[in-house]
């Protein structure tokens, strides 16, 4: 067993290292005719041709190979050699470097012939038993391999297969082929007991006395019978004849598939059809591969230059061979062959037993691991699964219990209508049914209408959603709702939304009693600061006023530059005083509702280029001042004056803090929220990060010694809140800031 191991390696390496060896080298390319006896439908040749093929390609040699077949049994000998002729005609332009025919028909035609292709082209034949050495000699460019039968051997072959008792037969007429095998056989027995074929003087004698002296009966029959009955060849073919074995010395159409017919065991001394399905059993002859080998190798060799008439005609190397297949038919054992007999067609499970068993074993205890192993992991698994329901279970009562009371429900999108739980319409006090999304409608709190349409519509692009609506189910009231979902797409393309729906109202109870309470808290400390930072302020401009006035009622002989200097920081600190005091009153008033506002519809781009004119000849030329318009036509519902009032604040500062670049003005529209942002950006100093959540504190500045009251961004932010929107900023230092005002709106159709 570790022989064949062994011997296995190392031709797993030999091919290896072949294959390695042929990819780096460069193939040569040759053109070969190859010439059969046969038809194309003899059952050997697709295989023969392979072989070729292969054959050189493992000496190196890309062969472009053209295959042609004599088809010699469906002609006498002069259509035979006129159809040779016209095979070679029809190779046209295409001239091979060398010709490689097989089998004596094949042979002989081409060489007879007369065409001129055979004597200007190396000729390299195989497979003739019986050469013509006479017009052999006539071309000097031809050599090959005599495939001579040894007739003893191939008599030895039936007596070791199938005992000392078995009588031989053949089929031979009288053809030059025939008389020619006839010739041969008793030259070859000659002194050797054979009774028919030679020692015919012994023909009539009983054939018990025959065996009893040491005689093998071996007698020639005629298939092409004229003047006689072929009864007595049929009845030698049939079951009735018993210790009797056909022996295939040819291949003609009489002899053809005689092996299929003939109920006697077969053997054969030529390898034509031996192991393609003629129930011959085996034979002393040089195999199919042997030939090739032989006839492709002396072919490469000319090739390669070596001149044809230096290479003498040689014999064939023959081997002992039997067919597994007729073995299993005639009941033959593989202990009963002899060990010098090749079995060719034997399975692998018989060639190897040894291994095949090896691998059954290894298969069977490879599948049992397998199968022990999924045993194992569906043991495990299932074991898993259980632990998984059992804490789903748990999972579930502790869910249950968490929201029992709290009404909260499961919901999901199917088919545009919302299908709810069985614990909603329980304790909606109804009979479970689908809602449609416009009957869902009619439960949402007017104001909350527009909220709840814009996310119906955006509802495909929802990922993860919380939306907070006010609705009334069970007709109590309205309360506050929380519609949590998300949509995903499944793998056949359709969308999935699902989620929950939990009742918050508890929730926003608490949310408005601790801003209730934190209001009061902002209030008092509000007041306290509105006090510390008022009698900061007002301290500041009111000194001023008395300091210069004291000082112009006192100096009497101060010059009229300086008099006109203290009466103008008198005028500024007044005019800032007032302006003060008018910005907390404003403030106050709106903080307090005291102060109304004129909502209407206004046209966004009509607002933006009012404001954009009026400021284009207050910015300071060094800066450039630029309008960004969206295409969009859309109306917003706003104190017209007020949010002028906004953007003047947010302009009038940029102005302050951009030394160089540029101020920009514009707005774009938000579809996705029907939304309308209005911004004014800048390129100026910019705000620190950790000053950014104060700037629109009361009284913040970011430059202490800038004029100012401090009060322009808290009473543009209650503006703009009071106009049911909000400010954005964002900052960066040294690259500017933007004041971005937020506002509903909707698109003029």
């Amino acid at each position: 067993m570790n022989k064949i191991y062994l011997n296995l390696i190392y031709l797993m390496t030999l091919q290896l290292l072949v294959l390695i060896n042929s990819g780096c080298t460069e193939k040569e390319e040759h053109r070969v005719l190859v010439i059969h006896s046969y038809e194309y439908s003899y059952a050997a040749y697709p295989d023969f041709n392979i072989l070729i093929k292969k054959a050189f390609k493992d000496k190196g040699i890309e062969a472009d190979i053209r295959t042609v077949y004599l088809d010699c049994e469906s002609h006498q000998e002069q259509e035979e050699l006129d159809r040779m002729r016209m095979l070679l005609d029809s190779l046209g332009d295409w001239k091979p470097e060398i010709i490689l025919v097989n089998e004596d028909q094949a042979t002989y035609s081409l060489l007879k012939c007369g065409h001129p292709l055979p004597k200007q082209i190396p000729v390299v034949f195989a497979g003739v038993n019986y050469p013509n050495w006479e017009l052999i000699k006539q071309y000097p460019n031809v050599t090959g391999f005599h495939d001579k039968i040894d007739y003893n051997k191939t008599l030895d072959v039936g007596l070791e297969l199938l005992g000392k008792n078995i009588m031989l037969f053949t089929i031979l007429d009288y053809t030059y082929l025939d008389q020619a095998i006839r010739a041969d056989m008793k030259e070859q027995f000659r002194g050797r007991k054979v009774v028919g074929l030679a020692h015919l003087e012994f023909k009539r004698q009983k054939r018990d006395s025959m065996r009893k002296e040491g005689y093998v009966y071996f007698e020639s029959i005629r298939a092409r019978v004229v003047d006689a009955s072929p009864g007595g060849f049929i009845w030698l073919l049939s079951k009735y004849v018993e210790n009797r074995c056909y022996v295939q010395l040819k291949r003609d159409f009489t002899t053809v598939n005689i092996g299929n017919i003939c109920a006697s065991p077969s053997i054969t001394a030529i390898n034509e059809a031996f192991g393609y399905g003629e129930k011959l059993l085996g034979g002393y002859i040089t195999p199919l591969n042997v030939q090739i080998s032989e006839e492709v190798g002396e072919a490469v060799g000319i090739l390669h230059g070596t001149s044809p008439g230096a290479i003498p005609v040689r014999e064939s190397k023959k081997v002992y061979q039997i067919d597994w297949n007729v073995m299993q038919q005639l009941h033959i054992s593989k202990k009963a062959i002899p060990a010098k007999y090749e079995i060719i067609n034997m399975p692998f499970k018989e060639r190897y037993n040894g291994l095949w068993m090896t691998l059954i074993v290894f298969i069977v205890v490879l599948l049992g691991s397998i199968i022990s192993a999924l045993a194992f992991l569906y043991w495990r698994e299932q074991k898993r699964k259980k632990m998984a329901l059992y804490a789903l279970e748990d999972e579930k009562e502790t869910l249950a219990l968490s929201i029992e009371g709290g009404n909260t429900f499961a919901w999901k999108l199917q088919d545009d209508l919302i299908v709810l739980e069985n614990a909603y319409w329980k304790w909606l006090g109804k009979k479970t049914r689908k809602v449609d999304i416009d009957e869902l409608r009619n439960y949402i709190h007017p104001d909350h209408q527009e909220l709840f349409k814009i996310n119906k519509k955006n509802l495909a692009l929802a990922k993860k959603k919380i939306v907070r609506l006010k609705c009334d189910f069970n007709g109590q009231g309205y309360q506050w709702w929380e519609f949590r979902y998300t949509t995903t797409q499944l793998a056949n393309g359709q969308l999935k939304t699902a989620g929950l729906l939990l009742n918050i109202q508890e929730i926003k109870d608490r949310e408005q009693e601790l801003e209730d309470a934190r209001r009061l808290a902002e209030k008092a400390e509000l007041k306290q600061s509105f006090l510390a930072n008022m009698s900061h302020e007002i301290r500041t401009p009111l000194n001023a006023i008395v300091g210069f006035s004291n000082i112009l009622a006192m100096e009497d002989e101060l010059d009229e530059a300086d008099k006109t200097e203290y009466i103008d920081t008198i005028n500024r600190n007044s005019e800032l005083l007032l302006k003060l005091i008018n910005d907390i009153l404003e403030l106050s008033r709106m903080e307090s509702g005291n102060m109304t506002f004129q909502m209407e519809k206004c046209n966004v781009a009509g607002l933006v280029d009012k404001v954009y004119m009026t400021h284009k000849v207050l910015i300071p030329s060094y800066l450039e001042f630029i309008e960004e318009r969206d295409d969009t036509p859309m109306e917003i519902e706003v104190d017209n004056d007020r949010l002028t009032q906004v953007l003047t604040n947010f302009l009038n500062n940029a102005s302050k803090f951009t030394k160089e670049g540029y101020i920009k003005l514009g707005y774009c529209f938000v579809p996705e929220e029907n939304q309308v942002r209005i911004y004014v950006e800048d390129s100026g100093i910019g705000i620190p990060k950790e000053e950014q959540h104060i700037i629109f504190s009361r009284f913040y500045k970011q430059n202490e010694f800038a004029q100012g009251t401090g009060l322009g961004l808290s009473i543009c932010q209650v503006i703009v809140e009071k106009s049911h929107g909000s400010i954005e900023l964002w900052s960066e230092l040294g690259k500017g800031s933007r004041f971005t005002v937020v506002l509903p709106c909707h698109v003029i159709s």
